[in-house]
């Protein structure tokens, strides 16, 4: 039997029921839209509060100056979903992130329903270190007069730094410095003390008694450097500890 559709007549009456039918359906369509905005209210973890553990973390555990310096947590997904934690949220770093600069931070939930999330952190620590205030060269020594203070972001300095002028003064310049440039263990070096070559005056100790005689030293070295001296009298060769220009101390 051939089925007929009806059209419906103009001016006509719905067929019964279609109208409620349809006032269910938007119902059920305001529901379902608004079930994402219910679920984030009530059993997602905010996004806000993950940042905020990541940053009391980062604040706590990755600066050197909490006063003077800044944290800047990356951006997380806005489509994250994570279930909201029904326990304090655990933040952590990974081993061999070092203090200052870019580093990767967790945050763990240990809840009834665990989750374990990343972000990058962005440290920046401000510290005072100390420059060259005149361009010097290679082989010059540094005096007060020939250094500055600067204000430096540590992420910036992977080398180090000195912050007390009495470490670097006496020091001498391994190569030309510019004026204004961070000073670094790779820039200075201990003056030698003792020259390869030269006499030595050498003190062996030895319980109660010291002898001192005179040697050549084999090596070049500054103060504390263990070097070789050869006695002048017996062509002995010793090895002794520089302790001051031109002496050296043998421990017998």
């Amino acid at each position: 039997m051939e089925s007929v559709r009806r059209r419906q007549q103009p001016g006509t009456r719905p067929p019964r029921g279609s109208a409620r039918v349809k006032k269910t359906a938007q119902i059920m369509a305001t529901l379902l839209l608004g079930l994402p905005l219910i679920v984030a209210a009530e059993g997602i973890q905010s996004l806000d509060s993950i940042r905020d553990a990541i940053e009391a973390y980062a604040l706590e555990e990755l600066v050197h100056d909490p006063e003077r310096d800044s944290v800047s947590v990356g951006r997380l997904d806005p489509r994250l979903r994570l279930h909201h934690c029904d326990a304090p949220l655990q933040a952590f770093r990974n081993p061999g992130n070092r203090r200052g600069g870019r580093s990767t931070v967790g945050v763990r939930c240990t809840g009834s329903q665990p989750w374990t999330i990343y972000a990058s952190v962005q440290v920046e620590s401000r510290a005072t270190a100390l420059a060259l205030a005149r361009s010097m060269g290679r082989g010059d020594r540094i005096q007060a007069q020939d250094l500055t203070e600067t204000e430096i972001n540590l992420a910036e300095l992977p080398h180090g730094h000195y912050s007390d002028a009495e470490r670097l003064i006496g020091m001498q310049l391994r190569r030309s410095v510019r004026a204004g440039e961070i000073l670094s263990p790779l820039l200075v070096a201990a003056p030698n003390l003792v020259t390869r070559g030269e006499t030595v005056m050498v003190t062996a100790a030895a319980g109660g008694t010291q002898v001192t005689m005179q040697g050549e030293a084999l090596d070049s070295g500054a103060l504390g450097d263990r070097i070789r001296v050869r006695n002048n009298r017996s062509d002995r060769v010793v090895e002794g500890e520089i302790v001051e220009r031109g002496r050296i101390r043998v421990l017998m």
